[in-house]
């Protein structure tokens, strides 16, 4: 309790980037300082910006998502979660019991669309029961600064030993509906080919209904074979997830072994390929890991080696920079940068630019704020919340 307490006393808040509401900041809360310009001027190929620190002291954040009003939420996998506006932090209780060991713990965070009606935020943990372990959706209403209403409406089946690649991307479909990715667990390819399908989520995105229950459209729903809730299949560890504003196609990154970090474009009923074929190694021996692609296997937009390891990822949809618009950003943690990718009408990729490599750290979640502002979370035990500004500044 002390050491929470101090955590949240030394939480830094910048102002101007995440707005204030006008009320008193409550008792024990930091005043605000003011803000720290952490890169005062950066050139890429079509635009120059800063970076500003908004958010420091963060403990491995893991997620960041915003209220309507302009409040944040950031998750900490360790199992914290924040809300933040431009006086204060508050530390929230009645946050999920996570199993926080290794890459477990509270990770993703996202705001329902229809949150002004229906005041639901979703979230993903890692769970544990009888030694084994898996991903967790669950549900909650904010309350002042407790998670009320709380709901698990989805868990990974099977349950499985590691902890580690639990996937937990969460995105929201037009029409009421929800995607999440689900990592194969870490699990040796050969367990996951003695798996049958039909009773594994592992290695998948599943769609769900906004209360978790299974849409009657899923590729899978009322057929034998696969479990009713499963979207696509065949992945590894997809840490990153996002829809194109436009034409909602939706874009998965995925963790590959040694290589072989893959950009999949996602339709329904695919299978990607894994655990059978891989466009990377095997960490023991660096041998490939059979052919990289096989009869129907859907091929990535784009692959890469060795692995940035990607993970957040977000669509721009701002106005300050009009050369990035509807261009994915994508944030790695080994390559401690954010990859700008130019995409063509049938989804494929035209051009791609390294931006802020070794500048930050690890970069773990990409986000558009509803200021219309890109966000930057880095992983780290002192991890902090970036924005970038346009430059020159608009008044």
């Amino acid at each position: 309790m002390q050491r929470s307490l101090i955590r949240l006393l030394a939480l830094v808040l910048l102002p101007g980037a995440i707005p204030a509401l006008g009320a008193q900041p409550e008792a024990g809360a930091k005043a605000v300082p003011e803000a720290v310009v952490v890169l005062d001027e950066v050139d890429s190929e079509s635009a120059t910006f800063r970076v500003v620190r908004v958010v420091s002291n963060l403990e491995h954040p893991w997620a960041v998502d915003w209220l309507p009003d302009g409040r944040a939420l950031i998750t900490e996998r360790g199992g914290s979660m924040y809300l933040v506006d431009g006086s204060q932090s508050t530390a929230l209780s009645g946050v999920p019991d996570v199993w926080a060991e290794n890459q477990g713990g509270l990770l993703d965070v996202a705001v329902s669309p229809d949150y002004g009606e229906s005041g639901w935020i979703y979230l993903t943990h890692a769970i544990r029961e009888e030694g084994k372990g898996g991903t967790a959706l669950t549900r909650v209403r904010l309350e002042g600064a407790t998670l009320v209403d709380r709901e698990e409406i989805y868990r990974q089946t099977p349950l499985l030993e590691p902890n580690y690649h639990f996937g937990s991307r969460i995105a929201f479909q037009e029409g009421g509906t929800l995607l999440v990715t689900m990592g194969e667990r870490g699990q040796r390819r050969e367990r996951l080919v003695e798996i049958p399908t039909a009773q594994t989520s592992v290695g998948t995105t599943v769609r769900l209904g906004m209360d978790g229950s299974v849409p009657a459209d899923n590729p899978f729903a009322g057929k034998e074979g696969f479990r009713p809730e499963v979207f696509s299949y065949g992945h590894r560890n997809q840490q990153g997830m996002a829809i194109h504003p436009q034409t909602g196609a939706i874009f998965q990154h995925e963790h590959g072994p040694h290589g072989g970090d893959e950009l999949n474009l996602i339709e329904p009923g695919n299978n990607y390929g894994w655990p059978a074929y891989s466009y990377g190694d095997t960490y023991r021996g660096q041998k490939p890991i059979g052919e990289k692609t096989g009869p129907g296997v859907t091929d990535p937009v784009k692959y890469w080696d060795p692995s940035p390891a990607f993970s957040g990822m977000a669509f721009y949809t701002g106005d300050d920079f009009p050369e990035w618009k509807n261009d994915l950003f994508m944030g790695a943690l080994a390559h401690q940068k954010i990859l700008r990718i130019e995409l063509s009408t049938d989804n494929q990729v035209l051009h791609q630019e390294e931006l802020l490599r070794g500048e930050l750290g690890r970069i773990r979640d990409v986000a558009m704020g509803v200021d219309g502002y890109l966000y930057l979370l880095t992983d780290s035990p002192n991890g902090a919340l970036y924005r970038l500004e346009p430059l020159p500044v608009p008044e």
